[in-house]
This record gives C-alpha cells, structure tokens and sequence, in this order.
C-alpha cells in the first residue's frame, strides 16, 4: 500500500468479492475474516476494511490451515507452537511405548505422530535461522537418544546427534 488510493482499490476488491460470493450463492463466513498487513514501514497505513458493512478485524498473527502467519513472516510462533505439540505428542509416544523393544515400531510411531507435524507445509514456513532449526532438530534428537535408550537400556547424553541418526538411517529434518 503506497497511498490512500491502493486501500479504496483494495476495498473495491473486497466488495466484488462479496459480490461475486453472493451471485454464485457461495457463504462467505466474515466472523472468520481477518486483516494481516505485511510492511516494512515505520508508519504503514490503516485502513478500515469492510465486507457487507462489517468490519474487518486487524491481527498481528493469524493461523491459516494450521500454519501461523504473522506480520514480520519469521515463522517464530508457528516453530514454537508446533514445536510444543510435537515435544506433547513425543511425550506421549515416550510414555505408551515403554514396553515396546521394535525399533521399526518405534519409527513408524514418530513419524506417523510426532515428525509429520513437524514437517507438514515446512516449505511454506521453512526456517533460516540457525536457532530455529535447532529447536526442530531437538525434538528428532530427543526421540534419537530414546531410540537409543530402548536400545542399550541406557540413555547416553553425549552422543552426538549425527551419530544417532546414522546409527538409526534417519535423515535430518533439514536434509528431508
């Protein structure tokens, strides 16, 4: 948005839209609507938006098919939101197999239940930092060394993490 002109196209957009929705007689849920804006700007400009004269809500982060989007498009709260369910998830993997010795069976559990979500839309949220790959990274590292654990019956902490997944034939979250 350069000028006040690029909001009113905006809303003009936003009302043939709404047309557009109402003429195919598809519901547009406007409760569910949210404004995002995205700038660099130190004075961006704000707008009230719109749609069949309701307004439009502004956000600083909004969750879309279960990604978290927020205005400066880091990805922080997404990595630690999904990072948390993932650390849960591994809990309770850790917790139900204890009887369990397959290592096969323990694979096909993690990533059925905890590395998929830690890999699902990655390329849309895909992490550039170093610290924020690593905090991936430590939740596959954490089920590695309880790998190893149900292994060996002793849990090592001073393995490194590419010896583990050499050992176990499992990529790293980066390399998939």
């Amino acid at each position: 948005m350069n000028s006040n002109l690029d909001a009113v196209l905006l809303q003009n957009d936003l009302d043939c839209l709404f047309k557009w929705c109402t003429v195919n007689k598809l519901h547009l849920n406007i409760g569910k609507c949210r404004i995002l804006s995205y700038t660099r700007k130190s004075q961006p400009l704000n707008h009230v938006y719109k749609i069949n004269d309701l307004v439009l809500s502004c956000f600083d982060s909004v969750r879309d098919l279960g990604i978290i989007f927020d205005t400066k498009l880091d990805f922080s709260q997404h990595i630690n939101s999904m990072s948390s369910k993932a650390y849960r998830r591994l809990r309770i993997l850790k917790r139900k197999t204890r009887e369990f010795s397959s290592e096969i069976a323990l694979k096909v559990l993690n990533y059925a239940h905890v590395r998929s979500s830690l890999e699902y839309c990655s390329i849309t949220w895909d992490p550039n930092y170093r610290n924020k790959i690593e905090i991936i990274e430590r939740i596959q590292d954490n089920f590695l060394r309880y790998l190893l654990y149900k292994k060996n019956g002793i849990y090592l902490q001073d393995i490194s993490s590419s010896c583990l997944r050499d050992m176990f034939n499992i990529l790293s979250l980066c390399s998939r």
